[in-house]
């Protein structure tokens, strides 16, 4: 994937594609020499995510840094570079039982570099929380090509300033990841999803979250497929329980592969940017789940409008934070992807200003034009 990409409708005029971590200092130190913007990219997936760049005279292709450099599935904890593609870690992890339970559209293409910088998370973070929870270490690239370490190789680490929390999220405007540490997990060894014949304003719904002997992996409306979809892993006998349980409070079906395969569908479909789709996420407390939603997180498709007036209503009924994560070029500019900056903003702009002085890395993407 050598070509030009558009990043939020901007394409850059050139590309480097660092085979290591000396090289990727080495560009990002004559980037900066010369003044230039630039961006990192991984495996290209949210691309359309943020506000146009103000500037963008190169991007940094990170896919080659893709070496798995330590893993100690005894301390359940492994470091790999930013270009690794999930899929590669799952193989790797399952191999010893374990997992990385981190929602993705395509894990053939997502990297654990992109994955961190965008905060990719969906319904299982209900159970084992965001990347913010999983990240134990971090090594960085700073705008002028100088490396920094935060974290470290276990679990129970905070001594210092919380680097790699800093950069989940982030979107490569303070720096680029070289490297990460992640908390891994015992992979469920029985997993089953059941579709619960209800819909999230069924007081049966409020039942079901406040039962405590129930412990889901997930929980996704599917509006498609009529109803709630819960999913459990453990032991066959822990699994079994607690969806007999679960029967006990509305009608429900254990979804076959071809049900499983309408949901993952149904995922991505949502999940897809395009020429002509908004895409939004929005967050919500669980007691507002009210249409298709990565619990607790709402994802929907909103349609092919060319500008963002039809989106007033949505955004004010819910009056919720939205977050649009793709929306049609003619839309650019006119739309703020992120809306109104939080209260801290003061001190994200402090942040960007001691990290990225010139400006340089990703200039004008993220919030309140940082």
């Amino acid at each position: 994937m050598n070509e030009l990409p558009a990043i939020a409708g901007v394409v850059p005029d050139e590309m480097a594609l660092p085979r290591n971590r000396a090289e990727l200092t080495e560009v990002v130190r004559g980037l900066n020499a010369g003044g230039k913007t630039f961006a990192f990219l991984g495996g290209r997936t949210e691309l359309e995510l943020g506000n146009a760049p103000r500037a963008l005279d190169a991007a940094i292709d990170m896919t080659a840094l893709d070496r798995i450099l330590d893993y100690s599935p005894e301390d359940q904890t492994i470091t790999v570079e930013a270009g690794v593609r999930l899929a590669t870690l799952d193989a790797l992890l399952a191999e010893h039982g374990q997992w990385l339970p981190i929602d993705a559209g395509d894990r053939a293409r997502v990297t654990v570099g992109g994955a961190i910088a965008t905060n990719a998370f969906g319904a299982r973070r209900h159970r084992y929380g965001s990347i913010k929870d999983l990240i134990v270490g971090i090594e960085i690239v700073r705008p002028d090509g100088v490396t920094a370490r935060g974290g470290g190789k276990v679990v129970k680490n905070v001594a210092g300033f919380d680097l790699p929390k800093l950069m989940v999220g982030s979107l490569g405007t303070l720096a680029g990841i070289a490297t990460a540490t992640l908390r891994v997990f015992p992979q469920p060894p029985v997993m089953r999803t059941v579709l619960a014949q209800l819909a999230p304003a069924d007081p049966r719904f409020d039942a079901i979250v406040r039962d405590a002997a129930l412990e889901p992996l997930s929980v996704v409306h599917y509006p498609a497929l009529g109803g709630i979809a819960f999913t459990f892993g453990g032991s066959a006998a822990a699994v079994d329980a607690q969806v007999e349980r679960i029967a006990t409070h509305a009608p429900v079906e254990v979804l076959d592969a071809a049900a499983a395969e309408r949901c993952a569908s149904f995922e991505t479909a949502v999940r897809s940017a395009g020429e002509w789709r908004w895409t939004a996420r929005r967050a919500v407390p669980p007691v507002a789940l009210a249409l298709e939603v990565d619990y607790p997180t709402l994802r929907v498709s909103l349609g092919s409008a060319d500008d963002g007036a039809p989106l007033d209503a949505f955004i004010a009924a819910r009056g919720s934070a939205v977050v649009f994560n793709a929306m049609p070029a003619r839309a650019r500019g006119r739309v703020d992807a992120w809306g109104v900056p939080p209260p801290s903003f003061g001190l994200m702009q402090a942040l960007k200003a001691q990290f990225d002085p010139k400006g340089l890395c990703n200039p004008g993407r993220y919030v309140g034009g940082l």
